[in-house]
């Protein structure tokens, strides 16, 4: 069901900066540096979920004699319960970039509240009434000018279009916000099973939105657990050098509970400048269905949009390829966590199977075989495409996919 194609003008957007982040990445590490690390993730990742329910209660553990509250969620309705439950009667709440806090649509469980993106491309997505296009770049798809025109719809304001103004611009507005908020989201790069949660960023924004207000909830799925700090750190040096080209983060947090002090006769005090209260929700929205179907590989993914950054199919769909989450990972998840028809409508069949997001991914997933396995599912449950039905029909008949041509070369092609 392929619609709803990417305008000239988005395309001539977005290939410029990916060609940019290509030139950046390579830059900082070399083709042998980056095969080694690749691989250090991809088995650090496979031991995890070859002991996952080790992992997951050791991690609960510590992190909840660390005084993190820990509270599980088997689905996104669950977990938009848990947090509207913390949320209380906050007035204004800070949310920083988080792609499951997109996956389980968290601002449906804060009705009647100011929820502020503080993440810059986040913050002009919502100004302008956009979708996000890109798990770390939200906004890269939009021209300057474009949001320095909506700018002055919204604020009055005339800002120059450039980067430096708009940035500058939005600091000012989301400051404004973060000083009123009560209540913080955030998500997790990587949670440590020794009681750590680990959150990058460039901005700064994340570290507000995780200190200011006096509650902090962090926003989770079990593919973030980590046997320990070290391999955390390979997480945060591969979600710079494939999500942005960087060699490292500017800013990373290691939170191992609320915010405390002891300096008055030595007497722990909770609640200094920090948040008084640290809670993590830890969802499942079908991640287990995943893992019992032989597909956890797919929750190796580090959300870095790596995988996006040359996909043939991703450059011409934008968001129309792809669910939740965009891509071939948004459709493989959708067929686990939504059903298989959601995932067939997020255009399943317009992966080309190139293999340019597993040459690309971190993590070494191997998407195009993992879109493959959902294919087969997708024709045992009867819901193959009609020019599939056809090819088959023909080869059956004929010995091609073509059917009876005559000596005439093919008026139709078919693919995958």
């Amino acid at each position: 069901m392929i619609n709803n194609f990417l305008s000239p003008e988005i395309k001539a957007n977005i290939w410029p900066v990916v060609m940019d982040y290509r030139r950046k990445r390579d830059s900082v590490l070399s083709f042998s540096e980056r095969e080694k690390l690749r691989e250090e993730i991809y088995q650090m990742k496979k031991s995890v979920f070859d002991h996952l329910a080790e992992i997951q209660a050791k991690t609960i553990d510590n992190l909840s004699k660390n005084k993190i509250k820990v509270l599980l969620a088997k689905d996104d309705e669950e977990a938009r319960q848990i947090v509207a439950g913390l949320a209380g009667e906050a007035r204004v709440v800070l949310k920083s970039k988080s792609n499951i806090a997109d996956e389980i649509d968290v601002k449906k469980a804060l009705p009647g509240k100011e929820v502020v993106e503080t993440d810059l491309g986040d913050f002009i997505n919502q100004v302008l009434g956009e979708e996000d296009l890109h798990p770390v770049m939200p906004a890269f798809h939009l021209a300057p000018e474009k949001i320095s025109a909506k700018f002055y719809q919204k604020f009055g304001r005339q800002i120059d279009p450039t980067p430096q103004a708009i940035a500058e611009f939005a600091r000012e507005q989301i400051r404004k916000k973060i000083v009123e908020s009560e209540v913080g989201i955030t998500g997790a790069n990587a949670i440590t099973a020794d009681g750590q949660i680990i959150i990058l960023e460039n901005e700064g924004n994340a570290s507000l939105v995780s200190r200011w207000p006096k509650r902090h909830i962090v926003l989770s799925g079990i593919e973030k657990l980590v046997p320990d700090l070290a391999a955390a750190m390979k997480i945060v040096k591969a979600s710079a050098v494939w999500g942005t080209g960087q060699a490292w983060p500017v800013y990373v947090s290691i939170i191992a509970g609320p915010s405390q002090t002891g300096d008055v006769q030595n007497k722990l005090v909770i609640g200094a400048q920090g948040a008084k209260e640290v809670y993590l929700v830890l969802v499942d929205n079908g991640r287990s269905r995943l893992i019992d179907s032989g597909l956890s590989e797919l929750l190796y993914c580090l959300n870095c949009g790596a995988c996006l950054n040359f996909c043939p199919a991703f450059h011409n769909l934008g968001r129309g390829y792809g669910d939740k989450y965009l891509g071939s990972k948004g459709i493989i998840f959708a067929a686990l966590s939504r059903g298989l028809l959601e995932a067939k409508k997020s255009n399943a069949y317009a992966c080309t199977l190139c293999s340019a997001c597993f040459t690309n991914c971190p993590a070494k997933i191997n998407l195009p075989e993992l879109m493959k396995k959902i294919r087969q599912k997708f024709n045992g449950a009867a819901l193959s495409t009609e020019e599939n039905k056809k090819m088959i029909a023909n080869l059956e008949k004929f010995g091609n996919p073509f059917g009876d041509l005559g000596g005439e070369p093919p008026k139709s092609l078919f693919c995958c």
